[in-house]
């Protein structure tokens, strides 16, 4: 773009995509991701991650889920869709993450198929985690009851899955109004804005990454962005681009304060924004200590985790700018996809629930998952 060429800029540092090259962390991404590497590594069962929209959750996740180490984790990532995302959607694709070739279509024998899997996962010594990004999307469609069974997913006395649902402030809202979710949740964490003081240090990482020299933002055109974005980065992206591009239509080399507030008029955001919060706000369930154990040496070790780690699941993220509906966001990291399911374990596995009429899966009871769960764990 002719702009961007202006500011010596060798691509958009503040485009819509969600390329892990962009990642920013901050204060509360820290602290998010090590707490939930800390409940992974525990295997715990329920986190529920929210934060108001563009604040960064889906970075946030896409970062942890190349953190977690294949050594340590089978990790995958689905991202719930409106309209098309039932139990049985979940769970055919989850089970094909984690090598199972033609997931079945029957929602007793998908299960079996993830079990036997997450099975194989344990005995390797691994912890399995699921991650649902836009996870109101279930709390919409009543889903999220029939996620508890799930959750008594076990082996040799152990949780086979840690179960991370990521999604806006009602997410939160919704489990706390579900009795059989409220009470097995072990972590909840809200993700706020950026810290005023973080600002600047978001924008200047985006820049050079981008090629580009931050000085493309004089200090007081920083300054004024600081002041409408409220710490929102997705809000900060898009001022700082039409920032840069009224200071381009000007034949200027860097952005001024004036520019940046003909951008907030134009993006109608000079009102005055919601107060940048503190650092993370993270509330433990009533069944963890009140205050945090000191971290094991290998969540230390994690604090800065290798680049190199999880290569597969960077080059799938960094490919992708946008996502497909329905797409999953996973890395299935078994080598040991031969494991079939046996034949009896399939044929006995009883038909539960009913297509709905949107032609997707609903349960007559949520209690039924945890029936068909304790059938399959007695095979």
């Amino acid at each position: 773009m002719e702009h961007l060429s202006t500011f010596g800029l060798d691509r958009d540092p503040f485009g819509g995509d969600a390329q892990l090259a962009w990642y920013y962390e901050g204060a509360a991404f820290l602290d998010a991701t090590q707490r939930l590497h800390r409940a992974a590594l525990q295997a715990k069962g329920l986190c529920i991650v929210t934060g108001r929209g563009g604040v960064g959750k889906t970075m946030l996740v896409r970062h942890l889920l190349q953190a977690l180490e294949d050594e340590v984790f089978e990790a995958s990532m689905l991202v719930a869709v409106p309209g098309i995302t039932d139990l049985r959607w979940i769970l055919t694709r989850w089970a094909q993450q984690l090598g199972v070739e033609t997931p079945s279509s029957e929602l007793g024998s998908a299960l079996a198929q993830v079990y036997e899997q997450l099975a194989i996962v344990r005995e390797d010594g691994r912890n399995g985690v699921l991650i649902i990004d836009e996870a109101q999307v279930l709390a919409e469609r009543g889903m999220l009851a029939e996620l508890r069974g799930l959750l008594n997913l076990e082996y040799e006395e152990r949780k086979l899955v840690t179960l991370v649902l990521v999604g806006s402030p009602s997410l939160a809202d919704a489990a706390v109004a579900e009795p059989s979710l409220a009470e097995r949740v072990d972590l909840r964490l809200t993700l706020p804005p950026l810290q005023t003081k973080e600002v600047a240090g978001y924008l200047h990482h985006r820049i050079r990454v981008a090629g580009g020299n931050p000085a493309i933002f004089e200090s007081a055109a920083v300054t004024c962005l600081t002041k409408h974005c409220g710490g929102v980065p997705r809000r900060i992206n898009a001022l700082a681009d039409n920032a840069l591009f009224e200071a381009h239509r000007a034949g200027r080399v860097s952005a001024t304060a004036a520019d940046v507030e003909r951008a907030a008029t134009d993006l109608s955001l000079t009102s005055p924004p919601e107060p940048v919060a503190a650092p993370i706000a993270a509330r433990a369930s009533a069944h963890a200590p009140a205050r945090e154990p000191e971290p094991h040496a290998s969540e230390r070790a994690f604090a800065a985790p290798s680049p190199a780690r999880r290569e597969p699941a960077r080059a799938l993220l960094e490919d992708s700018a946008e996502l497909e509906l329905g797409e999953v966001i996973a890395e299935g990291t078994s080598a040991r996809r031969g494991a079939a399911l046996t034949t009896a374990l399939l044929d006995e596995a009883p038909s539960y629930g009913k297509p709905d009429a949107d032609g997707g899966f609903s349960l007559d009871d949520p209690n039924e998952l945890e029936d068909l769960f304790a059938d399959i764990v007695d095979e």
